[in-house]
C-alpha cells in the first residue's frame, strides 16, 4: 500500500508542479513539503501541524483530505508500533487528552481556596445581614385558655437576645427559652422577639384568648 507521502508526490508529478510553486502557493516550506512526501515525520513539527499540512496539499492536489489524513493515521501508528517514530512526536496519539501539569494543579488549588475563601466570606455577609432564627414551640397562634397564664416556649440562637413583651428572657446554650406570661381576660397579644448580635431582629406574634371558666 503507498504511503501519504507517495501519493501526494504522485499527484504533483502529475500536474506537472514543483516544491517552489507549492511553497509559495500554500506558504508551507520546502522543507516541510520534502519530509511529508519522504515520510520524513521527525523532520516535521508537531502532529497537529502535520495534518494541517496534508489537509492544504490534499486539497491542492485535488485530493480528499480525510482520506489523506486516514492514511496518515495508519501508516503513523504502524510507525510508532516498529519505534520508527521520536516519543515527542507519537505522544500525542498516545498520551490522555487532558495532562495534569504543575501549573494545572496549582489552578485547581488556587480555585479552590478562592472558592472557599468565597464561600466563607458569604456565609459570614448572611450571617451579618440576617436576622437570627426563631422558633416558638408554644403557644399555638389562635389558642383558647381558660387559665391566666401561658408558657412561651420557643429556641434560637444561643448568642440572641430575646424578648416577650419587652421582658428579656435568659436564653440557654442550646438557644432554648421559656417564660410564662400573665392573661388578661379577653383577647392577649403576645410578641417574641429575638435579636442578633448584629442587630437583626426577627419578631414573631402570638394571639392568646382567655375565656372565663
Amino acid at each position: 500500500m503507498k504511503t501519504v507521502g507517495e501519493i501526494l508526490r504522485k499527484a504533483r508529478l502529475e500536474k506537472h508542479l514543483d516544491l517552489e510553486l507549492v511553497e509559495k502557493d500554500l506558504r508551507i516550506r520546502k522543507k516541510f513539503l520534502q519530509a511529508i512526501e519522504d515520510n520524513s515525520w521527525n523532520k516535521l513539527p508537531s502532529l497537529p501541524y502535520i495534518k494541517g499540512f496534508l489537509r492544504n496539499y490534499s486539497r491542492y492536489l485535488d485530493l480528499k483530505p480525510e482520506e489523506m489524513v486516514a492514511i496518515f493515521r495508519r501508516q503513523f501508528r504502524d510507525q510508532d508500533k516498529e519505534g520508527i517514530l521520536p516519543k515527542g512526536l507519537t505522544s500525542p496519539l498516545n498520551d490522555p487528552i487532558i495532562r495534569l501539569t504543575p501549573q494545572i494543579v496549582v489552578g485547581i488549588v488556587t480555585l479552590s481556596l478562592l472558592l472557599l475563601l468565597f464561600g466563607y466570606l458569604f456565609f459570614q455577609y448572611r450571617l451579618f445581614t440576617s436576622p437570627p432564627p426563631l422558633t416558638i414551640l408554644q403557644p399555638e397562634e389562635g389558642k383558647i385558655v381558660t387559665t391566666e397564664k401561658v408558657d412561651v416556649e420557643g429556641q434560637t440562637d444561643s448568642d440572641a437576645v430575646v424578648s416577650i413583651n419587652n421582658q428579656k428572657v435568659v436564653v440557654s446554650a442550646d438557644g432554648k427559652f421559656h417564660l410564662q406570661i400573665p392573661l388578661s381576660p379577653g383577647i392577649n397579644t403576645i410578641i417574641i422577639e429575638s435579636t442578633s448580635k448584629h442587630g437583626k431582629k426577627k419578631t414573631i406574634t402570638r394571639t392568646i384568648q382567655l375565656q372565663n371558666p
